[in-house]
């Protein structure tokens, strides 16, 4: 796929805009990154439809929320003059943007600072004054301040992504978007605020540590209306701006809703480990919301913006990809050009070739693709051997009770990039389709092998609790190859780690753990 800007096709058509916008960061001096207004893909004059044509956002209680909340902004701090037609669906044009992020991590103890009365309404400031950077542009005109309860919360929920969540985020980025640029962009951008007050409130509300008889109590701040739907009321606002994706060509809106886009993902990914008839949102709204989400995700895949927080965002949706591949076993549907390989980072590198073994084996699994990824799988590990070096690695010792190595890393990229490597290299190993007409120590010599990855990947994880992202890929290996272990030690262990990941990042294992007991109890009932 090609790195260079596309021109995607407006929905409805429309021109495309001569305009370049740039956008100056403080963290690059005097640099200038260049925005090239585009267009989006073309979509059907239906709009979002499903498989079968269906609308997705027909539902009586989608358009009851798009209704309720309106027009959620999302503009951003900069300098925005509209020309419209007399279509409402006219893409917007002329648009001269500049932005500006601070390379200084947000003062969280200062955190209720960002949830200004700008948060929430239109500031006046004119276009020569200090403070234009912190102009807001809001499509619904001035309103009142919140109540300050609410500002008290989202002031925490605030300072609650920066220090907890942004790390799931921003684990591969040296840059650290999600920490430094998104609470500043979320300042003026609403669906990136409540994106981000979504996913956060649904990781606090399930942290024990925080919850008191009275309600959640976040670093001395009583939270009485922070409650388990709390985070479904933030999701639901951002479904009218989700919705008008395809129409947007700006490419700060764009940008924008990828980002949140990605948040919420990541809510996703914590809400799929629960139960059903524990869900809060509506099966129809969670059908057509996943639907919607997974649209964009595609879009961004297949039409990168050049801008520097939609670069972070769309890594992050590329390993987003692979995680649902690998816990749905499903084949992710992306594809990787020569100027993907040589210019990605190389823990990026290695979550590619993670995507395409999965895509391989809940795919065609030809014999030909398996030979061409193990051939590129061995490639990779030669030629990343000496930077993926750990700094520290010991053989677990049996005689003492250990069952997983000791692997030390220098970052949390090595972390990722040599767990993405293992599992690789741990699929291909287990669904080898030579060993269909292979013999019986053939077999057990690629479970043996299968079980020692599913080892080091934990015992990676388990010597890196900063790396966020490391625990839940061991809990995809132990769900993907666990029934190799029969064991009672090494089942406990591995069982350790799922209740381990539960309790490190109140991240909901349900499924998990049923999964693997259920193999399990199937391999046991087996008679030989």
């Amino acid at each position: 796929m090609s790195s260079e800007a596309k021109k995607w096709k407006a929905y409805p058509a429309g021109p495309i805009s001569d305009s370049v916008d740039r956008l100056r960061t403080i963290d690059n001096g005097d640099d200038l990154e260049e925005y090239e207004t585009t267009q989006l893909p073309e979509i059907s004059n239906s709009g979002w439809t499903d498989s079968n044509g269906s609308s997705l956002v027909g539902s009586p209680s989608f358009a009851a929320n798009a209704d309720s909340y309106g027009s959620a902004s999302t503009g951003e701090s900069h300098t925005h003059q509209e020309h419209h037609s007399e279509s409402d669906n006219s893409p917007v044009q002329d648009v001269s943007v500049q932005l500006y992020a601070s390379d200084n991590i947000p003062n969280v103890e200062t955190a209720q600072s960002y949830i200004s009365p700008d948060w929430y309404g239109t500031s006046h400031v004119g276009p020569q004054s200090p403070d234009r950077y912190n102009r807001t542009i809001s499509t619904n005109g001035a309103q009142s301040d919140p109540p300050p309860e609410q500002s008290v919360q989202e002031a925490c929920l605030l300072r609650h992504f920066i220090e907890e969540i942004s790390p799931w985020f921003d684990h591969c980025d040296d840059r650290r978007h999600f920490q430094l640029v998104v609470p500043r962009r979320a300042q003026h951008c609403s669906i990136i605020r409540n994106a981000l007050f979504a996913v956060s409130a649904r990781h606090l509300a399930r942290l024990p540590q925080y919850a008191t008889p009275d309600g959640i109590i976040y670093h001395g701040q009583l939270l009485p209306n922070l409650q388990k739907c709390t985070a479904v009321e933030y999701t639901l606002k951002c479904i009218p701006d989700l919705i008008r994706f395809p129409e947007m060509s700006d490419p700060v809106d764009q940008e924008n809703i990828m980002v949140a886009t990605v948040i919420l993902r990541q809510y996703e990914e914590m809400e799929e480990d629960i139960d059903n008839d524990t869900v809060d949102m509506s099966a129809q709204d969670r059908v057509n919301f996943l639907a919607i989400t997974q649209r964009i995700i595609d879009s961004m895949i297949s039409y990168r913006l050049k801008q520097s927080l939609a670069t972070a965002a769309y890594w992050i949706a590329i390993r987003q990809e692979v995680y649902y591949g690998l816990t749905r076993e499903r084949a992710p549907n992306m594809r990787f050009g020569p100027d993907d390989w040589r210019n990605a980072s190389v823990a990026n590198t290695l979550i590619m070739l993670a995507s395409e073994v999965t895509k391989w084996c809940w795919g065609d699994k030809s014999t030909e693709e398996w030979e061409r990824l193990m051939l590129r799988h061995q490639k990779l590990r030669e030629e990343y051997h000496t930077g993926l070096a750990p700094i520290l690695e010991r053989r677990a010792d049996r005689l003492r009770g250990e069952l997983f190595p000791t692997i030390w890393y220098s970052s949390d990229d090595q972390v990722t990039a040599v767990q993405h490597l293992e599992l690789a290299g741990m699929i291909l190993t287990a669904q080898n389709p030579h060993l269909e007409t292979s013999t019986r120590t053939a077999h057990r010599k690629a479970e043996s092998q299968v079980r020692s990855i599913v080892l080091k990947i934990c015992g990676i994880a388990l010597n890196h609790a900063r790396c966020h992202p490391a625990l839940v890929n061991a809990v995809i290996a132990i769900n993907l190859y666990g029934e190799y272990f029969t064991e009672p030690e090494e089942r406990d262990a591995l069982v350790s780690i799922i209740d381990r990941t539960r309790e490190l990042h109140s991240w909901p294992m349900q499924k998990r753990y049923a999964r693997l007991q259920h193999q399990w109890q199937l391999v046991d009932s087996c008679t030989l």
